[in-house]
């Protein structure tokens, strides 16, 4: 079902947290949406309730879809974290510093309180402003001397 209507989410949850992750079973997405309707219509007389559930997937079943789906794919991305996280200090549980900052814009961005513009913009300058922390400073191990070329007998 994850096939989220936002394409600048559809790519955060493609390259940061894999799109299989932040799948919202089917049926656990229908049992929300019905418990929502059923909510809305039990303030209605028992002869009124068909009609008003119908007026309420008219008026409110893609809006609520696509909440659904990006508020399962933030969820999912709380979940992912930097497998080298230069910060994390072995802690495995909770997220580094500029993780959680990014998450914080990640849901401000999946409540409409940013736009993508916005969220990329201040993606970037969280990025730009901790770029000297993130940089991996553990040195890799130097490649395997190279092998003698051959050379062919004259």
């Amino acid at each position: 079902m994850y096939c989220p209507d936002d394409p600048t989410l559809a790519l955060i949850a493609r390259f940061v947290g894999g799109a299989a992750e932040a799948e919202m079973a089917d049926s656990e997405f229908l049992y929300r949406q019905v418990a929502a309707i059923e909510q809305y219509i039990g303030r209605f007389p028992a002869q009124e309730r068909e009609a008003r559930a119908i007026e309420w997937i008219e008026a409110n079943a893609e809006s609520y879809r696509q909440q659904s789906l990006r508020q399962a794919a933030v969820e999912s991305l709380k979940r992912t974290r930097c497998a080298d996280c230069p910060l994390s200090d072995g802690d495995e549980r909770a997220p580094c510093s500029i993780h959680a900052a990014w998450l914080a814009l990640l849901q401000r961005y999946a409540a409409n309180e940013l736009s993508s513009h916005q969220y990329v913009e201040q993606s970037l300058a969280l990025l730009d402003a901790h770029k000297n922390r993130l940089k991996v400073s553990r040195c890799r191990e130097p490649l395997p001397a190279a092998r003698p070329a051959l050379t062919c007998p004259a």
